[in-house]
């Protein structure tokens, strides 16, 4: 951690963000949220959460759940390293450490109510968001299986009916950045209303591409929304949402940073020595390197549609329904050659194996792995309250998927020369498939005595879910010693097929203690747990162990917390203590002497606790802090390992001891000119897997900033200019590490350095 930037800053930490309140510029005003699938105050919502609005997202840039890692504590966010539009989640250190379409994440995503189910393409950009909420520890009942670690919602905002209204927002930074942010809101009548909004972005890595291809970050990104907002009688309420995601990026490459350690038993450590011998080594992130193979671009397309209904049957019930379809496509390209030349690499690029072999002479194309996925949910709720003592809800959801995963036909996977007198290369071809559904009924009772002044409030919920998961591999895996006019199969080709199903039920409840300390103030205390479903792991190399799958995995967690507001409304608490513990806790193991195979078990032995504590304070007219830490003590003990049979460390690896954020917001004076508006953020992130030899991340620290020249009027509407910046400081630190690569033992893909720009928007309304 930076002294400088620390020093003001240690003392405090953010979670909310609330506006100033429009009665009032000199008292905070009440944050709505849906956490509990109700438009309530977050201060009367017994969850730990973070959540921002449209105003305070367009303030600290954040454009796609990306952006928010380092800014939330107790949320950590990787993109993968095969597929940087792919990101792994983890919410108190609870998260997926391995991507597959068979396997699934422990954070729910959700766009407007409707389940996201694959990390693929989590990159997308949002346009027009109205509102971001993380809610912190499992969401088994309201929100379902697979969200152990919590959940992330995504609101955008709505059509409004009253007045015709547009945007447009153009930006320019550093690594050639140009953005363009458009919306525009057309009323019809009294009773509806469309809305539509597109984003566009170009930007460059930090790493430059010397050779062939693209360079290494580069990021062309594109979104449209629509929205269609029906309001058919006083009680009937349609929103219909379309959005459409294209993506094109070129993913970084694993920097190589400690030589692989030697050792003849090794494959991998023969390997590496011969790699080492081409590859620079470095401890910090290189500003230019070059590929020998072309550098093939990963396109992410993502359709979606969402359709929310709304029925206010009487005073006391309402019936909702949300309905999506949602389509995803994924062709990524792996390149982990660390810069390395053409006697060394470890891609997916065309290659010729034989070439005066004669007829046994292998020509293999580049392959990019197409992932292909389609899926539908429905769910209807039923919300109401009997009297003024009993609030209900109940609902039942369903869910089916299908994905397939082509990485056909045999391609290479990597080579080195020399090794027994000419080049060994690794072939493979693999195919998998999954076809899942899922049906869950719930509910969640809240009833308020008629005693201590009906002070006290009593939750119990519960959610029964059924989940079928089948799955289709096909995979052949071949060695081949190239010695120029020959060709000596060292293994293989293998080849097996497997076709496993497995059902999983699951039964989630919570139940929570709420008491009003006065009317600002709220004490609670909750118990809830959550499942993550069973599957199977396609990066196990026998076909028994893939058709024996894993099981679902289980966590109880039990909170105590505290919320409230007081100085007259210009500052808002709160503050949550926890422990959470596994049954089942879905463990990977990498198989010795490997790249990228594992074995999954089933272990019962995690367990994590700690604290949150946040608040937002107004000391003047103009100026507000948002403060938030987080403390967590995640541990996994040593565990037995039946591939080498021994017991080995094992721990969650995205579990940082402590995090926080500090933001820092002024609004001066209103001048004839405009209203310039000032904000900063400190945020902190420990390190990470701390006893890992080679995997380790360090603690790093991030300084982002904003100002704004806002409310200038002109041609009818109002402009503003603004400056930005983020990681200020250019701090190099770790976005995710290797230790199973040929070449090294330690190898790193860098999180991106310095950002800044100006944005100029233009709104009408």
């Amino acid at each position: 951690m930076r002294v400088y930037s620390a020093a003001l800053l240690a003392a405090f930490a953010v979670v909310a963000q609330p506006a100033l309140s429009q009665e009032r510029a000199d008292v905070l005003e009440e944050v709505i949220v849906t956490a509990q699938l109700r438009a309530e105050s977050a201060m009367k919502t017994p969850i730990s959460l973070f959540t921002m609005n449209s105003e305070q997202l367009e303030q600290q840039r954040i454009l796609s759940i990306s952006d928010l890692n380092g800014l939330v504590p107790n949320l950590t966010i990787d993109n993968f390293p095969a597929n940087n539009q792919t990101l792994r989640l983890f919410i108190r250190g609870v998260g997926l450490t391995d991507t597959q379409i068979t396997q699934d994440p422990a954070v729910g995503v959700y766009l407007n109510g409707a389940y996201i189910a694959r990390s693929a393409g989590l990159t997308f950009d949002v346009a027009d968001l109205e509102r971001i909420e993380v809610l912190r520890g499992p969401q088994g009942t309201l929100y379902g299986r697979n969200t152990t670690g919590g959940a992330i919602k995504l609101i955008t905002k709505k059509p409004d009916l009253d007045a015709l209204s547009a945007a447009q927002t153009l930006s320019a930074g550093n690594n050639s950045l140009f953005s363009s942010k458009t919306s525009i809101n057309v009323p019809f009548a009294d009773k509806y209303a469309a809305k539509a909004a597109y984003f566009y972005e170009d930007v460059d890595g930090f790493t430059n591409n010397n050779g062939p291809g693209g360079g290494f970050g580069d990021r062309e990104s594109k979104g449209f929304r629509l929205d269609l907002r029906a309001d058919l009688t006083d009680a009937l309420s349609l929103n219909y949402g379309y959005d459409n995601s294209s993506i094109r990026s070129y993913n970084y490459t694993a920097q190589a940073v400690i030589p692989r350690e030697s050792s003849s038993a090794d494959l991998l450590s023969v390997i590496g020595d011969i790699a080492s011998q081409y590859i620079d080594y470095g401890s910090n992130r290189f500003s230019e390197l070059s590929t020998s193979n072309p550098l093939l671009p990963t396109d992410t397309d993502i359709d979606g549609h969402t359709l929310n209904a709304d029925w206010l049957v009487n005073e006391q019930m309402t019936v909702r329904s949300i309905t999506a379809w949602r389509e995803l496509r994924d062709k990524s390209y792996l390149d982990f050659s660390s810069g390395a030349t053409g006697q060394f690499a470890i891609n997916f690029a065309a290659a010729t194996v034989g070439a005066n072999a004669g007829a046994e002479r292998m020509d293999l194309p580049a392959v990019r792995p197409d992932l292909q996925q389609e899926q539908f949910s429905q769910e209807f709720q039923l919300l109401g309250n009997f009297g003024e003592s009993i609030e209900y809800l109940a609902g039942i959801y369903y869910f089916w998927e299908k994905a397939t995963e082509d990485a056909t036909p045999l391609h290479h996977i990597f080579h080195a020369y020399p090794f027994a007198g000419g080049t060994i290369y690794n072939l493979s071809s693999e195919y998998n498939e999954i076809k899942n559904d899922a049906l869950a009924i719930f509910t969640q009772v809240t009833w308020t005595p008629d005693m201590l002044e009906r002070r006290l409030h009593l939750t119990l919920g519960g959610r029964f879910s059924r989940d079928s998961r089948e799955a289709v591999r096909e995979v052949t895996d071949q060695v081949v010693l190239d010695l120029d006019t020959s060709l000596v199969n060292l293994t293989g080709p293998d080849y097996f097929a497997a076709n496993p199903d497995k059902d999983f039920d699951d039964s989630s409840f919570t139940f929570i203690t709420e008491y009003d300390l006065q009317e600002s103030a709220q004490v609670y205390a909750k118990y809830a747990g959550a499942y993550k479903s069973g599957g199977f792991n396609v990066r196990d190399p026998e076909e028994e162990a893939f058709n024996n799958g894993f099981k679902e995995e289980k966590l109880n967690a039990y909170e105590i917390g505290l919320k409230g507001e007081g100085w007259d409304r210009r500052v808002q608490y709160s503050s949550a203590i926890f422990y959470q513990k596994f049954e089942d806790y879905q463990y990977n193991f990498q198989i010795p002497g490997t790249v990228g195979n594992t074995r999954l078990f089933n272990i019962d032995n995690g367990e994590m606790s700690g604290l949150e504590l946040e608040a937002t304070v107004l000391p003047t007219t103009g100026l507000m802090l948002q403060l938030s830490y987080a403390y967590l003590d995640a541990n996994l003990d040593d565990v037995f390992n039946t591939l080498t049979n021994e017991i080995e460390p094992a721990s969650f690896g995205q579990a940082p001891e402590n995090t926080f954020s500090v933001i820092v917001g002024y609004t001066f004076p209103a001048t004839s000119l405009g209203v310039v508006n000032a904000n900063a953020s400190y945020n902190y992130v420990d390190d990470r897997d701390p006893d890992g030899e080679f995997t380790y991340r360090d603690s790093y620290d991030l300084i982002n900033a904003r100002v704004a020249l806002a409310e200038m009027p002109g041609l009818g509407g109002q402009w503003e200019i603004a400056l930005w910046g983020k990681n200020l400081a250019d701090t190099n630190y770790e976005a995710f590490t290797l230790d199973n690569l040929p070449q090294a033992s330690r190898a790193v893909i860098w999180a991106d350095g310095r950002s800044y720009g100006l944005d100029v928007t233009y709104r009408f309304n």
